[in-house]
């Protein structure tokens, strides 16, 4: 498999997790386990959280396309 399909697999995945995740996020309430009126720090959590998230789902994927053989 060349470059540029991995790029593109990546990316697919990495938009398509990205927002997947921000919801499923948003439905746990992380809320309740920060302070009141900290908005700055849950919507970076929430951020970090979902970008880590994202990124690691789309490197598991190439990572299980490049284990079978013929790619």
């Amino acid at each position: 498999m060349n470059d540029v399909t991995k790029y593109i697999i990546f990316w697919i995945v990495f938009l398509s997790s990205f927002f997947v995740t921000f919801k499923t996020l948003q439905a746990i309430e992380l809320e309740r386990i920060f302070k009141k009126y900290r908005i700055f720090e849950i919507n970076a959590a929430y951020l970090i959280l979902t970008i880590l998230t994202s990124y690691l789902l789309g490197k598991f994927i190439l990572d299980i396309i490049e284990l079978f053989p013929g790619n």
